[in-house]
């Protein structure tokens, strides 16, 4: 929707004279917008005299979670990484907005209530059925984006600000013709790339692990390999089976259920339908005369109504599935007949019947197992509840787990050395959520209260408790080792990288200095700037192809280490098709407008006092 707006604004700026008002939604519509209320909340980001405090930083945050959240209909697990990404993309916006609106007030562009309000009144997204500004739809659509009022015209005056500040000067650099075929070079050149790739797992070691250093990688990481709390527990089920019997119903019962139910044992009858609709009997009675004659039903919605086949096909559907006016025609029209021209709100119809499905009725007798199930399932639920009320004042009188289990004749089941994630020593499948959580929701000899689990009721008791503990250090000898290393290959791996490097800085050639450490040298065949190795990312390409012939370039990638180096350059001297002169100029505009944005808002920020506090922000340790 902003960018339906910047398309906008450069009508309106250009007939517009800026006058220094608070604006206020208030002023605008009459209407109440949001007003932050940060208390004694910390600041957290400061430009100049802006300042974003702890609170009102919360709140712009819950709306960006769940604005994702939105977008991923709640699929989404929040992990550290997504949480911190979230947070410093926040960080920088809401920094750039303060940049400008400090530039905005320095350099006096001030954006007035009139631009603001002719703006959205002629937001097509914002006008009622009948062309103009509806208040109700404008709050509606804002509510679908999680904005406030006064959110979106904030953010509507700051894309203002940008436009005129960054984007507007960013977008009248050009590229003149004569840097075409210098540019054209640039992009098309092909590069011969000599590379290492340094793998750590590849790396061999050359001692072992030294008691000192079990030991302190025992104090530095035992504390990641806690053996969970495990309890064991005793816990009896009864099943929905179990809780109503063998309760056999009435045949007044049966019949009952099968009168309320009807509809679950009848399918109704049902037309495959085709359907013009057009504005006028005219029309309508003029494609009455085309089809008698012999013409396609098809032929003639597309012909005279505008239909392609899509729209002109209903479906198979029943008498309810239409609309009133012209259900009892289609229903009485015979396979292959038409019904209508039949008027409705819509227009005038023209429908022809092409198959029949006719209903069906599940009898009472063909039904009756299915019915008795059905009422014991109910019943169930009814005798449940009077029976978890029964149980429950046994266990507050006393009763033993045991007691309960002869009574209702079931047996005690046993778990042990159970997880809080359901699983247990056993290794059988876990056990339900809700008797998992009960067992860790009580004391050790505690009997529960009574559960609802899926298949029916439990109760639980705790039968012992072994809390969350240090493994002894023999046992995780394994796992510090592994980490050990780990740790002692990604060092070789650096130092031998940062050897490498050293001999590539100063001059010296990947190959002389590979054959030096024993490191196989790989050359590429001449790539392009859309092509790549070893499965880099365009990212990673784009800067290798802007480094310079045989300067060392060293990349982490999928857990290795890369040193590159540009080792030929294959200049393209093809003629430019006058095509292939614009994709470039619109290529190099569009990184220009980027880089130029960019430095444009650094530039501004250079003369402001920017202070943020990553640590209040929960950005840093």
């Amino acid at each position: 929707m902003m960018s339906k707006i910047r398309k906008m604004q450069d009508t309106w700026v250009a007939k517009s004279i800026f006058i220094l008002t608070a604006l206020s939604f208030m002023s605008l519509f009459g209407i109440s917008g949001y007003i932050s209320s940060a208390g004694q909340n910390r600041t957290v980001i400061k430009v100049n005299d802006i300042e974003i405090s702890q609170g009102e930083f919360s709140y712009l945050y819950d709306k960006e979670l769940s604005n994702v959240k939105k977008m991923f209909n709640g699929n989404i697990e929040m992990t550290d990484s997504i949480r911190n990404t979230l947070l410093l993309g926040l960080v920088q916006r809401e920094v750039a907005n303060a940049v400008i609106a400090t530039a905005a007030d320095k350099y006096d562009i001030v954006i007035g209530n009139d631009l603001i309000r002719k703006i959205i009144y002629s937001q097509q997204d914002f006008m009622g059925a009948d062309g103009k500004f509806d208040i109700n739809r404008f709050k509606m659509m804002l509510s679908a984006m999680n904005w406030s009022e006064q959110d979106y015209i904030n953010a509507l005056r700051s894309d203002l600000q940008l436009q005129m500040l960054v984007q507007n000067p960013a977008a009248r650099i050009n590229v003149p013709d004569f840097m075409l075929p210098w540019l054209g070079k640039i992009e098309n050149q092909k590069r011969i790339f000599s590379y290492i790739r340094i793998s750590p797992e590849k790396q061999k070691l050359d001692r072992e692990m030294s008691n000192e250093e079990l030991q302190q990688y025992y104090a530095d990481f035992g504390e990641n390999f806690m053996t969970p709390e495990k309890r064991d527990a005793s816990y009896i089920t009864l099943s929905m089976q179990d809780i109503s019997g063998a309760y056999t119903p009435s045949e007044a019962e049966i019949d009952a259920y099968y009168k309320e139910n009807i509809s679950r044992f009848e399918i109704p009858e049902k037309k495959t339908v085709l359907q013009m609709v057009f504005d006028s009997k005219e029309k309508a009675d003029e494609a009455v005369k085309e089809l008698k004659s012999g013409n396609d039903f098809y032929a003639v919605a597309q012909k005279l109504a505008g239909q392609n086949k899509q729209d002109t096909e209903l479906g198979s559907v029943s008498k309810d599935m239409l609309i009133a006016e012209i259900a009892d025609d289609v229903f009485e029209a015979p396979v292959n007949g038409l019904a209508g021209p039949v008027k409705s709100e819509f227009g005038w119809h023209l429908i022809k019947v092409t198959a029949v499905t006719p209903a069906q009725k599940t009898d009472k007798s063909v039904a009756r197992q299915q019915i008795i199930a059905e009422i014991r399932k109910e019943k169930a639920y009814d005798q449940a509840y009077e029976l978890t009320s029964e149980l429950e004042d046994k266990i507050g009188a006393g009763s033993s787990l045991e007691a309960l289990a002869s009574e209702l004749k079931t047996q005690v089941h046993k778990v042990t050395g159970l997880t809080e994630d359901g699983k247990s020593a056993s290794g059988k499948a876990p056990l339900p959520t809700e008797i998992t959580d009960a067992v860790f929701s009580y004391n050790v000899g505690e009997i529960s209260q009574v559960i609802e689990i899926e298949t029916g009721l439990a109760i639980i008791r705790p039968d012992k408790i072994d809390e969350t503990h240090m493994q002894s250090l023999e046992a995780l000898k394994p796992q510090l080792t592994k980490i050990w290393a780990a740790n002692e290959r990604d060092a070789i791996t650096q130092e031998l990288v940062n050897d490498i490097m050293n001999d590539l800085e100063n001059g010296e050639k990947i190959t002389d200095s590979a054959k030096r450490f024993k490191q196989s040298v790989i050359t590429t065949r001449p790539l392009g700037k859309t092509e790549s190795f070893e499965a880099l990312p365009s990212s990673q390409m784009e800067t290798l192809f802007r480094e310079n012939a045989e300067t060392p370039k060293l990349i982490d990638y999928d857990g290795d280490k890369i040193i590159a180096v540009t080792t030929k350059v294959v200049e393209d001297n093809h003629q430019l098709s006058d095509s292939e002169k614009a994709d470039i100029r619109n290529k190099f505009r569009r990184e220009f407008d980027s880089e130029i944005s960019e430095q444009l808002i650094n530039s501004y920020s250079s003369d402001y006092d920017v202070r943020i506090k990553y640590k209040l922000l929960g950005l840093a340790d």
